[in-house]
């Protein structure tokens, strides 16, 4: 009965370890049985720009400016629509793109007006206009697939992965009113950031990050192609953008703006909990190995396993309690606000499945641990009778063992 109740309590141990384990490491790299074990997901597929960037909020920054405090923009393109803010039919604009480099000189030379913004007539052609301009063009004429934003984001301990919806659906229906009809059963995941320990994930960072991407075009994966169907003017409204944006002119839904820095230093406390709990199960498994070889009544290490595998169910339902109570915070208030910014999370099945069940097998470890010393199996205080033989042949006394018959 004693290597019994030791092998279940060893069998427990190890699936909290292993089970902590695989929460802990979810997301670390795009692998197909890592990706869907993350900390929360954010489908944005179908995000209003203008809803999550405040233009109006946008200060002018010294970029390439005028006395009159215009911006020129470096756009060669659009000197083919005069040195005014303006639109190139696409057909004129894939024309002049493709020529060589002595060819749309000489175009920008023959055309008055145009200058590097210094009213000189020389330099990369290009137009004035204000950042707000540039800016409100930008985000009416775009869609976040060309800026480089990823369909689904997922956050985990380490960093995050960019996901594609593999059968996408309108938002929209016939009446231009947002449906919700974010699918989370179908995502194909396509790239994840180098693993970072204690990852801060700022929206705001990760957007710039994206853009950047976009500007110098840089392509991460598969979906993020559709950054070279992005004209050279809404390029460089972009460059206006990325130079002006700071992360009080990012808006994001319910009170996540101002919690972000409190939710990552929650998160961070999570992941440390739930590190210790990996590194006590190994430390508590290695005492139940050496416990299982020794004699049931070495009282001392039964209490020190006890007093490991108590402390490893505190530390291991704190950890997942905490981590869980942030991220449900971080889903309600993105959903609470669908409609407005067009986005929606999902929390993980995989890693809260993980997690908990980690929670089950500490909270049977201590239960069949108290059982075992209720039980008089862990060396403390049980009664055990051998048979001896009396004088008589035929009789059989028992004796205490205190030496009592």
């Amino acid at each position: 009965m004693f290597k019994i109740f030791r092998i279940i309590l060893i069998f427990l141990t190890l699936a909290c370890m292993i089970l902590s384990i695989f929460g802990l490491t979810g997301s670390y790299k795009n692998e197909s049985y890592l990706t869907n074990t993350y900390l929360l997901n954010i489908h944005l597929n179908g995000l209003d720009l203008k809803q999550i960037i405040n233009s109006t909020n946008i200060n002018k920054r010294d970029w390439q400016s005028t006395d009159s405090g215009n911006y020129y923009v470096n756009q060669a393109s659009s000197i083919l629509a005069t040195a005014t803010v303006g639109s190139v039919p696409s057909a004129i604009e894939s024309w002049y793109d493709s020529q060589p480099s002595s060819v749309q000189s000489s175009i920008q030379s023959a055309i008055p007006g145009v200058g590097n913004g210094n009213g000189n007539g020389n330099g990369n052609a290009g137009y004035y206009t204000t950042v707000s301009a540039a800016i409100n063009d930008l985000l009416e004429n775009t869609t976040p697939q060309l800026l480089g934003i990823a369909d689904v984001y997922s956050i985990s301990f380490w960093g995050y992965c960019r996901g594609q919806v593999e059968e996408q659906n309108t938002n929209n229906n016939s009446s231009g009113t947002f449906v919700d009809n974010f699918d989370n059963s179908n995502i194909n995941w396509t790239w994840c950031s180098d693993p970072t320990p204690g990852f801060f994930f700022n929206p705001v960072e990760i957007f710039k990050n994206e853009m950047n991407n976009t500007l110098n075009g840089i392509q991460v994966d598969d979906q993020s192609s559709e950054i070279n169907q992005l004209s050279n003017q809404l390029r460089s409204e972009l460059k206006v953008l990325l130079d002006n944006l700071t992360d009080d002119d990012f808006n994001l839904p319910g009170n996540l703006n101002d919690d972000l820095k409190k939710l990552n230093d929650l998160t961070i406390a999570g992941f440390a909990l739930i590190l210790t709990v990996i590194v006590l199960s190994f430390i508590s498994l290695i005492f139940q190995l050496f416990g299982f070889c020794c004699s049931p009544n070495k009282c001392c290490l039964s209490f020190l396993n006890f007093l490991f595998e108590f402390i490893i169910f505190i530390l291991a339902i704190v950890g997942a309690g905490l981590v869980t109570g942030v991220y449900y915070f971080v889903k309600g208030q993105i959903n609470d606000n669908v409609e407005d910014f067009g986005i929606k999370s999902f929390l993980s099945i995989n890693f809260y499945a993980f997690i908990w069940s980690a929670v089950v097998a500490c909270i049977l470890i201590i239960f069949f641990n108290l059982l075992g010393h209720c039980c008089g199996l862990f060396g403390t205080g049980r009664k055990r009778y051998r048979a001896v033989k009396k004088e008589e042949p035929h009789e059989i006394a028992y004796e205490h063992k205190d030496g009592k018959v």
